[in-house]
């Protein structure tokens, strides 16, 4: 009977979890997602506090501390709005995609003071969608982004009483995509309108990394948590493919072997599919957490969390071949009569970030034993200049607010009333985040740019 309820809990955990991973993630700004409800709801402030399972991502020595078997699954549903105006002008793009956000862990402690973890998340993903037929900006980028998925493995040992370190491997997947368009002009022809071709990048890549942390309850009232994440180089392979406008299948040149030739045939065989390759770093992390609980009932939480984006690289795709053999069918012939040679070996964009840093706040008040009541707030700060600030990734400083709730409590056995068979965990959150307008110089691309966004999250969870 036991194992019937059992195998039921740790089911309604697992079709979320697998309902979850077949999602896309989508953001505007690298380190937005929190993982885990729970933590959502408290801002984001769980480095000094790690006392569930989504202890893995945000202090991976809390697992040391957790008893039995638990697993837990986090899902969240958001909608994202990012404006660019033009301030000459007064006209407004806006970028809005649906959001689907993720994350997965089992934990286990074999023996007394030593915990063991393996773990799903993306933390730092971004999207820069701007779809409109009228966007101006498309030669820099009209749609950008990059996603990591991380799988980590932990191993977390309570050294001394109360003082716990963990240390965990992190593969780390990275894809990355970008679309934007590519002048074409003829040397020695006018063609009939102005032409070009969009150019669409799409790469994926692994890397390996590494995390280290501590948490130390110094006592009842008072815990304090430390996590340094190791900085991954991801090398990216993938490819490059272009399409054209139906615009120019009317359109019409002079050929040296035939009397014409169209301009969409033309950009056919100059612009040919490429295996590219390229190479970003997920940036070093540090983030240190104090938990108070200056009264039974309340808790209260702060994060300070620092991020070397500097690190990231630059968006920069290579193609495996050279400016002389992308186009084989573009023949010496052909690029001494129309005065043209290939030369998108090397395709990029001005991404300049620097480090930037969260700080983050949150509140927990018990009611009675089973119920808890949380809120939270954060800081993020832009890592971009506004001089830097560019329609590939227009990073804003955002402020964050949450509020959610909580149920932990046993669960029974259905054929037992007062058998309880294992411990299930039901968290709730609600965050908005907003952006108030911000200018950009970047030099030709000189916008506005505001944003905000609504999540909605749910955690389920169980152990034994």
């Amino acid at each position: 009977m036991r194992t019937h309820a059992v195998a039921a809990g740790l089911g309604l955990s697992l079709a979320i979890s697998l309902a979850s991973v077949s999602l896309p993630l989508k953001a505007d700004d690298f380190s937005f997602h929190e993982v885990g409800a729970r933590a959502a709801a408290l801002g984001g402030a769980f480095t000094g506090k790690a006392d569930d399972i989504s202890a893995i991502f945000y202090n991976p020595a809390g697992l040391a501390f957790l008893k039995g078997v638990s697993l837990k699954t986090n899902l969240a549903l958001a909608k994202r709005t990012i404006d660019a105006t033009m301030p000459t002008l007064g006209t407004t793009f806006r970028s809005s995609p649906t959001e689907y956000l993720q994350n997965i862990f089992v934990a286990w402690q074999p023996v007394k003071r030593v915990g063991l973890g393996l773990g799903y998340f993306s933390p730092y993903n971004f999207d820069s969608t701007w779809g409109s037929a009228s966007w101006p900006w498309d030669e820099v980028s009209s749609a950008a982004g990059l996603r990591s998925f991380f799988y980590r493995a932990v191993l977390s040992v309570e050294v001394l009483r109360g003082l716990a370190v963990g240390a965990a491997l992190d593969l780390v997947s990275t894809s990355v995509w970008w679309h934007h368009s590519i002048p074409f002009e003829l040397g020695n022809y006018t063609l009939p309108s102005i032409t070009k071709t969009f150019s669409h990048h799409d790469l994926r890549g692994y890397g390996l990394g590494f995390t280290a942390s501590a948490l130390w309850k110094v006592s009842p009232a008072l815990q304090i948590g430390a996590r340094y994440q190791k900085s991954v180089g991801v090398k990216l392979t993938g490819m490059n493919s272009f399409t054209n406008s139906i615009e120019y299948s009317y359109d019409s040149v002079p050929d040296p072997i035939q009397p014409y030739r169209t301009v969409g045939s033309l950009l056919n065989m100059f612009f040919v599919p490429q295996s590219v390759t390229g190479k970003l770093n997920i940036p070093r992390e540090i983030a240190c957490g104090v938990a108070v609980t200056p009264i039974p009932r309340l808790s209260l939480y702060l994060d300070v969390l620092w991020d070397k984006w500097s690190q990231l690289g630059l968006w920069e795709f290579r193609s495996v071949n050279t400016n002389e053999n992308l186009s084989p069918g573009f023949t010496l012939d052909y690029q001494e009569f129309w005065g043209v040679s290939p030369n998108y070996a090397t395709q990029g964009a001005a991404l300049v970030l620097r480090d930037s840093r969260e700080f983050k706040a949150g509140l927990e008040w018990r009611l009675g034993r089973l119920f808890a009541v949380r809120t939270g707030f954060a800081r993020h700060e832009s890592s971009v200049e506004s001089v830097d600030r560019s329609p590939l990734y227009p990073d804003l400083n955002r402020n964050v607010f949450s509020i959610g709730g909580g149920y932990e409590g046993p669960v029974f056995s259905p054929y037992s009333p007062d058998e309880a068979i294992g411990q299930l965990s039901f968290d709730l959150v609600v965050r908005y985040a907003s952006a108030s307008a911000s200018p950009s110089t970047f030099p030709g691309l000189e916008m506005t740019y505001g944003a905000n966004r609504w999540v909605m999250g749910v955690g389920v969870g169980f152990s034994f």
